[in-house]
């Protein structure tokens, strides 16, 4: 028995391998003509199988495309759009680098540390403060997201030196961050968001006056 494991990979994973067999099945047929029909049913079952929208005005260009995608790009078919182009269809698969980097407050991110090392970069003056001031006021939102608590302006200070390496002093003193945020939504027990709602009763009784 033959497992996916041990079969080539997919290039256009949405339709499945039977269609990719096929379209490389038309590289096997050597009368042309005949490749032609093979290759404009083929597209007939793929327009069947595709689940994007074919109202626009690209989709039978995307088609083929994908035909020359699984066929390979120099399988001999007329289509009546061009071939793709190699560089943007026929680009290896590369895998995305897994960002390995060492967040030092988590609940801030990586995003948070990328503005502090911009603001120890700029020069001295109102524009660095302001934008020390802001770095301040989204570091004490994401707290207050993650957390569901809001953080005194002390403890932000104190982590925003941390993260500087004591090239950003801002204190209580000269800086007051926001304090009007969106409210948090209310949750119950298990996290879920707390509905109000009385509770009827089966049957309401009718009472006369004897």
């Amino acid at each position: 028995m033959e497992y996916n494991t041990v079969r080539p990979l997919l290039r256009v994973p949405e339709y499945g391998r039977g269609i990719h067999y096929m379209a490389e099945h038309l590289r096997t047929i050597e009368d042309k003509v005949e490749r032609n029909k093979a290759a404009q049913t083929l597209i007939e079952v793929m327009q069947q199988l595709h689940g994007g929208s074919k109202e626009g005005s690209d989709y039978q260009q995307k088609l083929w495309d994908h035909l020359f995608v699984m066929a390979g790009k120099d399988v001999d078919v007329d289509s009546p759009f061009p071939k793709p182009e190699h560089s943007l269809v026929f680009r290896p698969e590369a895998r995305l680098p897994y960002p390995k980097g060492n967040i030092k407050i988590r609940h801030y991110g990586q995003f948070v540390e990328t503005m502090i090392a911009t603001a120890v970069a700029l020069e001295e003056g109102e524009e660095r403060k302001a934008f020390c001031e802001a770095i301040a006021n989204f570091m004490k939102m994401s707290y207050r997201n993650w957390n569901k608590v809001m953080l005194n302006d002390e403890v932000v200070f104190a982590d925003l030196r941390k993260l500087s390496g004591d090239q950003i002093q801002l204190s209580t003193e000269d800086t007051v961050l926001e304090t009007k945020f969106a409210p948090l939504p209310t949750t119950n027990e298990y996290g879920r968001g707390k509905k109000s709602f009385k509770k009827k009763p089966f049957f309401k009784k009718k009472f006369r006056p004897s």
